[in-house]
């Protein structure tokens, strides 16, 4: 064996003799890549350095699950019989009846969807007999549009937009019944098709504001809104947007998450008949979570807690020196730059680092976060703060629906919607394993993705009919 090693040098001396070169340099190219790879290593420790703030243990989502249980209950009872006590998530009663109505429906309405802060769409909807079809167009919301602040502004946008539609069908004056999906919380003061008052503005509604419209009525502002842009206002349903989710699931679903730029869930109480929305993004935001802080912190469920913490990952890994040599962009820091699309995207993407691929991981440095030439080593440490920031969001969302599950009554059937669930390959079997660890004691759920298929119209045309023949 000596023997075999002391040729295999030999050989080596001569070749390296060969070429011109000494002993000495043949060495030092030996010892190169180990270079490379320590200084791969201490990047990739510097980055784990930084992912390992952002795990969540078993025992602290057992206790998170606790929590959520106790300010749902709260939550609750304020908004069913105003006692005393407080709490971050809202648990405000949609007036939207369940079993989803089917008795008798309208046979045109108008919708609008506002479930997204940097775009909306407007539709509108004909059945006939047992057909329907749907007229839709998607509109881009911009700066402008959001930066006041004020319902009125962000109406008046949107109902032109409406307008137009209706009009182009000789429908102006119709006055139709209206759905309004909502990315924001509102609170109804009574039935459906009554007041409904903003709570707050939430991901770039409100220009980014968390106050400043408070207590408006949304349903009247609606209707000024039609009526300035010379549209007949028919009876308004205020509708939220994880509620329409759960129309998208079978008949019986009783939960509804939704996990996009922000996250929500809402669902049917074990012997309620109408949906509650728990507006659980809020859930942490009174101290309830602080003792899952981040140095950016963001322990609640957030809506802008996704691109927050890479954002604020991305940064951290920069400043100690493990991302891009240290530097910094202007997209960076931006807070809007990055999408949660984004993130999914590159977590999830199957192709990165292959031979000849560019990879989602590059094409977001590159396009989005404005990085030059990115290294496969940025990609990689990108790629892994991606999956740092989904693995803590989906843990955290699992321990929120093991809270819900006690709630609903169980067995049952839990829709998942958003671009998480539609993007990410693997997000809806992570929160699921995660929800059953923590239910472990619990009868079965089921997980179900929203059916496309499922012609959402004809539920939304029940639910109008209950409010067509009240005054608006």
């Amino acid at each position: 064996m000596l023997s075999k090693i002391c040729a295999v040098i030999a050989r080596n001396l001569r070749l390296a003799a060969a070429r011109g070169r000494s002993p000495g340099d043949f060495h030092r190219d030996f010892r190169r890549p180990a270079s490379n790879y320590s200084q791969m290593h201490r990047l990739r420790m510097d980055a784990e350095q930084v992912g390992r703030k952002l795990e969540v243990s078993d025992d602290e989502l057992t206790e998170v699950t606790r929590r959520m249980s106790d300010a749902m209950e709260l939550g609750l009872r304020r908004s069913r019989w105003l006692a005393s006590g407080s709490s971050a998530m809202g648990c405000f009663d949609t007036r939207v009846p369940y079993p989803w109505p089917s008795a008798a429906t309208v046979n045109r309405f108008l919708s609008v969807d506002l479930s997204h802060g940097d775009r909306f769409r407007t539709e509108l909807t004909t059945k006939n007999l047992d057909v329907s079809s749907t007229v839709s167009n998607v509109h881009s919301l911009t700066t402008d549009d959001l930066r006041t602040g004020k319902v009125a502004d962000l109406f008046g946008r949107v109902a032109g937009e409406l307008a137009a539609l209706a009009k182009s069908r000789g429908l102006g004056r119709a006055g139709m019944p209206v759905a309004l999906r909502l990315g924001f919380p509102v609170e109804h003061d009574g039935p459906l098709g009554g007041s409904a008052n903003l709570h707050r503005w939430t991901k770039e509604f409100g220009g980014g504001r968390a106050d400043g419209a408070q207590g408006v009525d949304v349903a009247a502002e609606w209707r000024k809104a039609a009526a300035r842009a010379d549209v007949a206002a028919g009876p308004v349903a205020v509708l939220n947007d994880a509620c329409v989710a759960m129309m998208k699931g079978p008949r019986d679903a009783r939960v509804a998450i939704v996990v996009d730029d922000g996250c929500n869930c809402c669902y049917v109480p074990e012997f309620g008949r109408t949906v509650v929305n728990t507006e659980w993004g809020a859930f942490g935001e009174d101290g309830t979570l602080d003792h899952l802080l981040t140095e950016s912190r963001q322990a609640n469920l957030r809506e802008n807690d996704f691109r927050r913490l890479v954002r604020e990952m991305v940064l951290s890994m920069v400043s100690n020196g493990a991302l891009f040599g240290g530097v910094t962009t202007e997209a960076m820091i931006t807070e809007y730059a990055l999408k949660a699309k984004h993130l999914w995207l590159v977590e999830s993407d199957v192709r990165f680092l292959k031979p000849g691929s560019d990879g989602a991981a590059r094409t977001v440095l590159t396009d989005v976060l404005n990085v030059y030439e990115p290294s496969d080593m940025d990609c990689e440490l990108f790629r892994y703060a991606c999956r740092c920031v989904t693995t803590r969001s989906a843990n955290l969302i699992a321990a929120g629906l093991s809270a819900v599950l006690k709630r609903s009554g169980l067995p049952v059937n839990v829709v998942l919607s958003g671009s998480a669930f539609k993007t990410h390959s693997s997000y809806a079997l992570a929160v699921g394993a995660k929800t059953r660890r923590l239910t472990a004691l619990q009868k079965p759920f089921t997980l179900l993705t929203t059916d496309d298929k499922i012609d959402v119209t004809r539920i939304l045309a029940g639910v109008l009919a209950t409010i067509a023949d009240k005054p608006t």
